[in-house]
């Protein structure tokens, strides 16, 4: 390769780079609110829609701000058996509200927590403060929505230069994707897709909808409840 040449592919390779870091920019300059920064209030709906959802076994253990690690031992009509997964899990709560069984935790247990903590409670003493503590929380889950899947994130440093994307593949993912993104900024590759628990779905392409999407979901469904 001749010096010409050379030049020519360094010339390119900026222009390439220019013009990437200019698309980045252009598409930040049409939404100021695209970049999601930690404690903004986007990451605060964002969190709301993704925490762990808690209502799936309420039945069980009455703590909607969190769930019961599988497998667990519990007694169901005085006999003791095991939930090994979410599909024995469903056939318990069948089981539980057709034929009003009584359910009880063996414990201790394992509960995750809204944030994905996990906590060990030994008795239902212990548990009991969690639910207290569920109780007196105004900003839990909003349960009634929830993100399709997979979800693009791009990734940008404290300049707003293009760090890369990541794939979120599910609220946990998300969550803690938010939670943990430190210094770097990050926005939303849209359109996303949304899903209700009434049934309805419904596309988003940008902030300030998806905001509004997650908001009017918390108003017409308790947070952890459904």
């Amino acid at each position: 390769m001749n010096d010409y040449t050379g030049g020519l592919w360094v010339i390119m390779i900026s222009f390439l780079f220019l013009s990437c870091q200019s698309e980045v920019n252009e598409t930040i300059g049409e939404d100021p609110d695209a970049v999601i920064t930690p404690g903004s209030e986007m990451a605060m709906w964002l969190q709301r829609a993704t925490a762990n959802n808690g209502s799936s076994d309420d039945f069980m253990d009455g703590y909607s701000c969190g769930t019961v690690k599988l497998p667990v031992a519990i007694t169901l009509n005085g006999a003791v058996r095991m939930v090994n997964n979410q599909s024995e899990l469903k056939t318990v709560k069948r089981i539980v509200e057709q034929l009003d069984m009584p359910v009880t935790l063996q414990y201790p247990v394992t509960i995750i927590t809204g944030d994905y903590t996990e906590v060990t409670v030994n008795s239902e003493a212990e548990l009991e403060v969690l639910r207290q503590a569920c109780g007196s929380n105004p900003e839990g889950r909003i349960a009634c929505v929830s993100f399709q899947y997979p979800v693009e994130m791009l990734v940008y440093n404290a300049n707003n230069q293009s760090n890369g994307s990541v794939t979120i593949n599910d609220d946990r993912e998300f969550y803690l994707f938010i939670k943990e993104i430190g210094n770097l900024h990050t926005s939303i590759s849209y359109p996303v897709k949304l899903d209700f628990t009434t049934g309805g779905k419904i596309n988003i392409n940008s902030n300030s909808g998806l905001i509004t999407a997650i908001r009017q979901a918390g108003e017409v469904c308790r947070p952890d409840g459904g």
